[in-house]
């Protein structure tokens, strides 16, 4: 179902879909909408259903069925338009975020994700880790979403994860987050917050 929309700084709309409904309703609503979805049908049952609901969500913020590729990178765009998108799915939850002016990137993770905090020394440097205490799991999340967001949005796969991308200083409490990170010489403001069992994380270029 249509979870929520959101609207950021700088014309950033987020869509979220809760994914509880079995494939074969998610591809009924496809149809009642007039979106295409035989191709979808000899993709597993999982996949099925992110794919219909990206395409449910494109089309609530295009307000029409929209088709879709990918970039030779592997990112997402709307063909035959300007705006910018980007997409993240968890086993329950499936995100687009759009934009007309930036190239925006986007992540979404369960809270109870324990497998960041193993995963410390690959996505944290130094800098981080002074203010990102080794068993807070939510400052763990909130980075890892941010990362990913920033990463989506630079279109680079390739950047290192520790020392190529630096987020500011932020508390983990706060609800909604608003911090900042940066990429080489390029600034990003992120927005996080805390929905539906998720940690929600948008990167928008400054």
């Amino acid at each position: 179902m249509l979870l929520q929309e959101m609207i950021y700084p700088a014309g950033t709309r987020v869509l979220l879909w809760r994914l509880e409904e079995e494939a074969p309703q998610l591809l009924a609503l496809c149809r009642q909408e007039g979106i295409p979805v035989d191709d979808l049908l000899a993709l597993p049952v999982k996949r099925q259903c992110e794919k219909a609901a990206e395409r449910l969500l494109l089309c609530r913020a295009f307000g029409r069925p929209v088709a879709m590729g990918h970039t030779e990178q592997g990112a997402p765009f709307v063909v035959d338009s300007e705006v910018n998108i980007s997409i993240t799915h968890t086993p329950r939850l499936v995100a687009v975020a759009c934009c007309d002016g930036h190239v925006i990137g986007i992540d979404a993770e369960q809270v109870d994700r324990q497998q960041v905090l193993r995963v410390r020394d690959k996505f944290l440097n130094d800098s981080e880790k002074q203010f990102i205490a080794s068993d807070d799991l939510a400052a763990h999340i909130i980075a890892w979403t941010a990362k990913e967001a920033i990463i989506k949005a630079t279109r680079n796969s390739a950047i290192d994860w520790t020392d190529g991308i630096t987020i500011q200083p932020f508390d983990a409490g706060l609800r909604p987050l608003d911090f900042h990170a940066t990429c080489g010489s390029r600034r990003y403001r992120l927005f996080s917050c805390l929905l539906d069992g998720h940690y929600v994380t948008v990167a928008v270029p400054l």
